[in-house]
């Protein structure tokens, strides 16, 4: 039986074929192909806002951090002006009512002090006076231990007491005062310490109604003119990255499950030295594998689709074929 040559030739090229998608399209367990793209954003307002300023036009290319929109909100401004007047009437009630309690102790310590300044006196005088009745009168009494007091001691004994009673007078007033003032100002302070909290939300409110670039890359459409009233969530503007942001690797065959968040390497198909670090995001359907992946082969691949994340600060080009590991 003669041997029929081009079916033969047609076996060894489909086997090379297989080979070949095999060798580089399924790769080893553990890397995938896959396609970098990158996928144009738009730039939203959080609230209703007036645009101020625009800072770039269609087409420009924008770096990383440059200003794209300043937006100002009439509403966001005037209640931050009215919180900023509580914060400050609060703080000036604060430092008034702190010197308002000095004052109220100083005057305590004042006119109580005049009374127990008058009733030491009162003391000192009567003490006076015994000691010279008793240097006048020891030659003809020798008073003994135990017996009760003079007039002039029990009165003595008596301003002393009154003495006493006015300095725990004194001092329950005093605390008193600082007592009510320390609990003012721990109301104010709490009191201040909400606003502010409210009123660092409205200033970061504010900031971000001034918008930057978040990659490199070019302004694609700008939907607002400058002095346009906006409303919430509207877009402002898209801007296409230049370079990928996102890669979509494709399963193919019997391949190690990557897990969700975990890290793997983005290699450039065409160059090698190009790598960059990328994290597993999700995971979607099988599907067939894109004209990019099948051209080298007459047999129709598919793949579960893999999504990761990579930096924007990459030399691929969109679309550009990327081996994953």
């Amino acid at each position: 039986m003669r041997t029929n040559w081009f079916y033969v030739l047609i076996g060894v090229f489909l086997i090379a074929m297989l080979w070949i998608s095999q060798r580089y399209f399924t790769g080893s367990a553990n890397s995938s192909v896959g396609i970098a793209y990158s996928k144009e954003y738009k730039i939203n307002v959080e609230k209703p806002s007036q645009v101020k300023r625009v800072a770039v036009v269609p087409g420009q290319l924008v770096k990383e951090g440059d200003l794209l929109v300043e937006l100002i909100s009439p509403t966001l401004e005037v209640d931050i002006d009215k919180l900023n007047n509580r914060i400050t009437t609060l703080k000036s009630e604060q430092i008034e009512k702190a010197k308002l309690a000095k004052s109220e102790v100083a005057y305590i310590k004042a006119e109580q002090g005049m009374e127990v300044e008058k009733i030491t006196t009162e003391i000192t005088q009567k003490e006076n006076e015994l000691v010279l009745n008793q240097n006048l009168t020891k030659e003809f009494t020798n008073k003994k231990k135990g017996e009760s007091l003079t007039p002039l001691e029990q009165t003595i004994k008596s301003l002393k007491q009154q003495r006493a009673q006015q300095e725990v007078v004194i001092d329950i007033r005093l605390k008193d005062i600082l007592l009510k003032s320390e609990t003012e100002q721990l109301i104010l302070t709490n009191q201040i310490s909400l606003l502010e909290r409210e009123m660092n939300l409205f200033l970061s409110e504010r900031k971000n109604l001034t918008k930057y670039a978040a990659n490199h890359g070019v302004v694609e459409n700008i939907y607002v003119k400058e002095t346009e009233q906006v409303d919430a969530y509207s877009a402002l503007m898209s801007v296409s990255p230049t370079h990928p942001t996102s890669v979509i690797g494709y399963l193919i065959g019997k391949k190690n499950q990557l897990i969700v968040g975990a890290m793997v390497n983005v290699r450039s198909f065409d160059d090698r030295q190009l790598v960059v670090p990328g994290k597993v995001i999700g995971y979607g359907s099988i599907v067939p594998l894109p004209e990019i992946l099948q051209k080298s082969t007459a047999v129709k691949a598919f793949g579960r689709e893999v999504f990761i994340e990579i930096t924007g600060d990459n030399f691929f080009a969109s679309g550009e074929r990327v081996l994953i590991r």
